[in-house]
């Protein structure tokens, strides 16, 4: 990763160069290597470097082009280099030379603002064009690097993180509650809101236009929605997602250290391990391979189609490939509580899930001590890579064909994707019915949806905020989509891994990467029609097809999915003096008391041995409603001071 940051001030006031400055010291850890400023009078640009590349050596940025008229900050990976440089007539000589923010400004140069459907990687930049007196920010489609802006009066400023726009002192602090309480009733990160009061962001897969009257046009330059169908004929389907994920991983593996992977027990990451693998073999390079799972014990999950511990059939995948490396972590093992704010002040946001954190900071530390700074995931595959064709059910139900849809919600149902015909039934029918209907059965049946136990919102102080007392119902747990890549469209922004990741590299010296999110995967998924995965008695069927000899039947046959911290319980009974400690201290700060329900959450604290991991009201109470409120909470407590 590299930090970026720029300070314009259109009427020419002094004082550019030294607030970007500025901005750049408090972005120090994001990019310990280099730093590179430049100044253009009105309008400053700076760069932090972190090396993870080969091509980082030669990073000198900020970068000139069209004879010093444009001017580039990126923080950035670009993944079709080759691709790129031969449509653009650059010598592989040339190419070898060139870091990968010179592939965007070589790009830009060429075509302009059309540059950002030919980029496939993670990457933020800005683009200051001295003729047009413009600033151009963009994002890629997954938002795998985190871009923030702050718009004040005569005056523009930008930087990768938050963090960075605080150190400016006209920058407005405090947490924004209005995100705060949304983030908590589980709405999509969509928007330019932030948690930050005086910071907005950048929206995935878009593109803003700043112009000197500080007018911000923003669009998006990439669009699920838009992907073409195509037509395929027997076996293309599964032969061309196995391709395109094996393209995506190779570009994913270059770096200067080792290679590491979030293994679980799943489809997605095994399916990352069985194309990395091979690829580093055939370097003589090995692959470490960490998996969660819980301290002993008795864990049982909430449903029967949960998997408690995934070490077993994650060892299984390990051993097909002789160079993979197999490692073990316990989130039980992490110190919970200074875990979470340790990441809350490296992301400048909360975590949804602070147990995750937990053993996502185990293997992060264990990949840094192992000299494997480039971590793989497999975080977007369930919306592409394994999308189970669940969304068929609503064009069968429109179509009336019943008999298609009574067999494929079997196959469903034996899958766990709906508990039973009634869900499936309404997954099917239910976004087909007009909302004046929906609204009239809410009010006959005047029932509040036990999912709000897992909400941990102040709920009766939500028109204090502007907002409605039902504005829950907006939730991503309450979202009627009518199509897969609607559902696409709106679950990529329930998630915003940008900060997340800029978190792993600062803290840890380590680069996530998801070969799952490549846009060409993704589209190539996306351009599949729904009765491709949903077919032959069995969901996910391109992937089976696609994986079979790469991955244990025992997976691939597995209806049961992994639950990651089964623990939970015994994880938080450990840090119980801790969590009461911590809400004690909430209480006294009016934000984290306005915000968070603390009453609820130390009712939870307190009564944690009578929960039951079994049961799914506990699992919402003393789980997910808990954890998830201390994160707001601590992020509240920490982000109510100045800047």
């Amino acid at each position: 990763m590299s930090a970026i940051a720029g300070v314009w001030y259109p009427d020419g006031r002094p004082g550019a160069k030294a607030d970007c400055e500025r901005v750049g010291r408090a972005l120090a850890l994001y990019g310990p290597h280099r730093e590179g400023l430049w100044n253009g009078g009105e309008i400053a640009l700076g760069h932090r470097l972190m090396r993870f590349l080969p091509e980082d050596r030669f990073d000198r940025q900020p970068l000139a082009g069209k004879g010093g008229r444009l001017r580039l900050v990126a923080d950035c990976r670009i993944d079709n280099r080759e691709e790129l440089g031969r449509a653009m007539g650059i010598a592989p000589a040339e190419q070898a030379l060139m870091c990968d923010a010179a592939f965007i400004l070589a790009a830009l140069e060429r075509w302009g603002e059309d540059a950002l459907g030919r980029l496939c990687g993670d990457f933020a930049f800005a683009a200051w064009d001295m003729d047009a007196r413009t600033l151009l920010l963009a994002r890629d489609h997954a938002g795998a690097r985190p871009l923030h802006y702050h718009v004040g009066r005569g005056w523009f400023a930008f930087a990768s993180m938050p963090k960075g726009l605080l150190a400016l002192p006209d920058v407005p602090t405090g947490p924004d509650p209005v995100r705060l309480a949304t983030w908590q009733m589980l709405f999509p990160l969509t928007g330019p809101r932030s948690f930050y009061q005086g910071v907005s962001r950048l929206d995935i897969g878009h593109l803003a236009i700043v112009t000197p009257d500080g007018r911000i046009e923003q669009r998006r330059h990439w669009n699920p929605l838009g992907v073409p169908r195509r037509r395929v004929r027997g076996e293309e389907d599964a032969d061309g997602l196995r391709d395109v994920l094996e393209t995506a991983v190779k570009a994913q593996l270059r770096g200067t250290g080792g290679t590491a992977l979030m293994l679980s027990s799943g489809m997605d990451s095994t399916a990352v391990a069985s194309c990395a693998a091979p690829l580093l073999a055939q370097q003589g390079r090995r692959l470490h391979a960490y998996t969660n799972v819980p301290v002993p014990g008795d864990h049982p999950p909430h449903h029967p189609l949960l998997r408690a511990d995934e070490g077993p059939l994650a060892a299984l995948m390990a051993a097909r490939y002789p160079n993979i490396d197999h490692h073990l972590v316990h989130a039980h093992d992490a110190d919970l509580l200074p875990v979470i704010e340790k990441m809350i002040f490296l992301a400048d946001q909360p975590v949804m899930n602070p147990l995750s954190t937990a053993w996502v900071y185990e293997i992060y530390s264990r990949a840094a001590r192992d000299g494997a700074p480039v971590v793989l995931t497999g975080i977007l595959g369930n919306m592409g890579l394994s999308y189970t064709g669940e969304h068929l059910l609503m064009r069968q139900a429109a179509r009336l064909q019943w008999l298609s849809l009574w067999r494929d919600m079997d196959v469903l149902i034996s899958a766990g994707i709906h508990p039973d015909r009634k869900a499936a039934l309404r997954a099917a029918f239910w976004p087909l019915m007009p909302s004046w209907l929906l609204s009239v059965r809410r009010r006959l049946l005047n029932r509040t949806p036990n999912m709000l136990e897992l909400i941990p919102t102040r709920l009766d102080r939500l028109e204090t905020l502007g907002l409605p007392n039902d504005a829950w119902r907006k939730s991503a747990m309450f979202r009627r989509v009518r199509s897969w890549p609607e559902w696409h469209e709106f679950m990529i922004g329930c998630r915003d891994s940008g900060p997340l990741n800029a978190a792993a590299n600062a803290g840890f010296g380590v680069d996530r990467r998801d070969p799952t999110s490549d846009r060409r995967v993704l589209e190539f998924c996306l351009s599949l029609p729904e009765e491709r995965f949903l077919r032959n008695g069995r969901c996910k069927d391109v992937f089976r097809r696609a994986f079979a000899d790469r991955i244990p039947k025992e997976i691939l046959d597995n209806p049961q999915v992994g639950t990651q911290t089964a623990d939970w319980k015994a994880i938080l009974l450990k840090a119980r003096p801790a969590i009461r400690e911590e809400l004690a201290r909430q209480a006294r700060i009016g934000n984290c008391a306005d915000l968070v329900d603390l009453n609820s959450l130390r009712t939870s604290a307190d009564t944690l041995e009578s929960a039951v991991t079994s049961d799914p009201a506990s699992l919402r109470r003393h789980f997910m409603k808990l954890t998830r409120g201390l994160s707001a909470g601590i992020f509240t407590r920490r982000a109510s001071g100045g800047n």
